[in-house]
């Protein structure tokens, strides 16, 4: 009896895995859809100084005010940096995202 009810066990146990897979999946795309939410905002927070800072310039340099244009510079160079170390930092993956798909993928193909 145990020997007929063996390929029902294994079917039962890879369904329950697909069902975790699929959850994981679901979580990790929901994830993703959370970053590029971040990603879009920190661009146009981006878009919105880089354009205050060019009408800076422009009346900066309208006014021949060269110590004020050495000023913007250094702080859009900042403003720059911030925002890049921004978007990178949620972009970066997580150990622990990559680790969960590691392991759902070792139990969804499991060695011969």
């Amino acid at each position: 009896m145990n020997e007929d009810n063996q390929p029902d066990q294994d079917l039962a146990a890879q369904l329950a895995e697909q069902q975790r897979l699929i959850e994981w999946l679901k979580a990790e795309v929901e994830r993703q859809r959370q970053i590029n939410s971040e990603v879009r905002r920190a661009v146009a927070d981006l878009a919105r100084t880089f354009q205050a800072a060019l009408v800076a310039v422009v009346e900066a340099s309208d006014e021949g005010d060269i110590e004020r244009l050495r000023h913007l510079a250094r702080e859009n160079q900042r403003h720059w940096q911030g925002y890049l170390q921004q978007i990178v930092a949620r972009t970066t993956p997580r150990p622990t995202s990559a680790s969960d798909y590691t392991a759902v993928a070792e139990r969804s193909n499991p060695a011969d």
